[in-house]
């Protein structure tokens, strides 16, 4: 992290754990086989598509169910 960030009021260096933690925004690629879990907010993850069944179990990850490919 730039150390001028760093130098702003009330900013605080992520740890490791909350580093590799985040999720860029990548959804799942179609078609989706089986049961697929994968980070996601809870918003994001009950907002996915319903035909999917998302469930949200905590700690950042979402369980979808696709297909039997």
């Amino acid at each position: 992290m730039l150390k001028n960030i760093l130098n702003l009021e009330g900013a605080q260096e992520l740890s490791i754990f909350e580093k590799k933690s985040i999720n860029g925004g990548a959804f799942p690629v179609e078609p989706i086989c089986g049961n697929v879990v994968w980070s996601a907010s809870e918003t994001v993850c009950l907002n996915y598509n319903p035909y999917y069944g998302p469930v949200y179990l905590g700690n950042n990850k979402c369980s979808i169910v696709g297909d039997v490919c």
